[in-house]
């Protein structure tokens, strides 16, 4: 699966969740992960990959005493894979 399959359930909100244009569904997190699926430059998209590293890693333990919020969790771990991917491709 390509990068770009995966990271449509995090760039594209399911039906039902739709948002108005602009807006982020996981403003927390969601602009980092974008910023690096657009960067094109090997040294910015690691500067990029880190700023969403630890973005997901505030989130995340935010998210540590809440059983809620499963599809952010997927979004998170489909977005992560998607880099991971990515990095791979790009970077390796």
């Amino acid at each position: 699966m390509s990068p770009e399959t995966i990271s449509q359930s995090v760039l594209v909100p399911l039906e039902g969740d739709a948002l108005s244009d602009g807006e982020l569904k996981y403003p927390k997190w969601q602009a980092e992960f974008q910023e690096s699926m657009v960067e094109l430059d090997r040294e910015k998209l690691c500067e990029k990959m880190k700023k969403f590293e630890n973005a997901v890693f505030v989130r995340l333990k935010e998210l540590a005493s809440s059983s809620d919020h499963r599809n952010e969790r997927e979004a998170i771990a489909d977005a992560a894979s998607t880099l991971r991917l990515l990095k791979k491709d790009k970077l390796s």
